[in-house]
């Protein structure tokens, strides 16, 4: 199954390439070569890099600094850490949320059963009264 969407989506990738090629051999701009290796690599089910990316020579000190010590460095941690432990604060929450709401529900059902008993108590207990009357007053059987 994967590997006929995966066919499928790379058939699709090379009809749109070669009608964006054909459109811009009619007089068209050519696409520019990095959006078809992104499209080529999409359609491929490109896997990431092994390494993490690395700045060109021209980036600046502040640029290679943020890289370094935030992205993959001293706060990279820190920073995974704590959307883990939010990731997990918000699991929990849900969990709760769940838990309160089937609580509720249970509680909303058992006070309907306990209301509708009462009713068909009331409904019994006028038929009864009715049937009495009925009796009473020489009309019907008992």
């Amino acid at each position: 199954m994967n590997t006929k969407i995966a066919m499928m989506v790379t058939t699709a990738a090379l009809a749109s390439l070669l009608v964006s090629r054909s459109a811009a051999g009619a007089g068209g701009a050519a696409p520019p070569p990095g959006k078809a290796a992104a499209h080529a690599a999409l359609s491929a089910a490109a896997d990431l890099p092994a390494t993490p990316p690395r700045l060109p020579v021209q980036a600046s000190s502040e640029a290679r600094a943020a890289l370094t010590n935030k992205a993959f460095g001293k706060n990279g941690a820190a920073t995974r850490q704590a959307h883990e432990q939010a990731e997990q604060h918000a699991v929990d929450g849900a969990a709760g949320a769940r838990a309160d709401a089937a609580n509720r529900a249970a509680q909303a059902a058992a006070a309907a059963a306990a209301r509708s008993a009462n009713a068909d108590d009331h409904a019994a207990a006028g038929q009864a009264r009715a049937t009495a009357a009925k009796i009473s007053h020489g009309g019907g059987r008992p």
